[in-house]
């Protein structure tokens, strides 16, 4: 089993996540059956011209939103590379004060949720790793590509960039990260710049952003 719980933090966005991935039928770094469940809460603002009826004014919102994925999918070495894909259910809520009129992404909806890992050991020093999500809530996305070099046989670091949303809200991030490994585990930071789209019809913006995980296995 693999456990692990991870924040990110962005200009107009943050998140909390945890999650567990289980190997029914053999180990957990072998090839077989996989199943996955995730949850998280988050946080986000924006600020969007509105019509107050009688000018137009602009309003900060603040959101909140839950999420949590149920996931079965496989997993398969070949060689230096391991593939890991996952299909299921997703379920989320998305809620904004005050209310915005104009968005969309409120509420409470179940979707379907696909994902895609890769990882690559490119030699003994060099690695990448690529991963991939999305679903139909809101059409929600998610992609982040690492490319690490192990200056120590535990310790690495590299370059990273990603991005994530849904139909109204967009951020992209670029930066590089170090990456602590042990035979049970990992813990990985990573810093950068990003650009974020949050909300309907608001400026866009660049700021720093963060990210710290946490992973066990047993």
């Amino acid at each position: 089993m693999e456990l692990w719980v991870g924040a990110e933090a962005f200009v107009h966005a943050w998140s909390l996540y945890s999650g567990a991935t289980l190997a029914p039928f053999g180990g957990i770094q072998q090839n077989g059956v996989r199943l996955r469940a995730v949850a998280g809460y988050g946080g986000f603002n924006y600020a969007s011209p509105r019509w107050n009826g009688t000018a137009v004014e602009t309003v900060k919102f603040q959101g909140a939103v839950s999420f949590a994925d149920v996931l079965a999918g496989y997993h398969h070495q070949l060689g230096p590379v391991t593939l890991k894909i996952f299909a299921g259910l997703q379920g989320g809520e998305h809620s904004i004060s005050p209310d915005d009129p104009q968005s969309q992404v409120k509420g409470a909806g179940l979707g379907v949720k696909g994902v895609l890992e890769g990882w690559w050991n490119i030699g003994d020093k060099a690695w990448s790793s690529a991963d991939l999500a999305w679903g139909s809530l809101h059409q929600n996305y998610a992609a982040r590509l690492r490319l690490g070099w192990r200056a120590l046989p535990m310790l690495s670091a590299g370059l990273e960039a990603g991005a994530s949303g849904n139909e109204e809200c967009d951020l992209a991030r670029g930066g590089g990260f170090v990456r602590y490994e042990w035979a049970r585990g990992e813990v990985a930071l990573s810093a950068g710049l990003s650009g974020d789209r949050v909300g309907v019809a608001t400026v866009r913006s660049t700021g720093p952003f963060a990210t710290v995980s946490w992973l066990t296995r047993f």
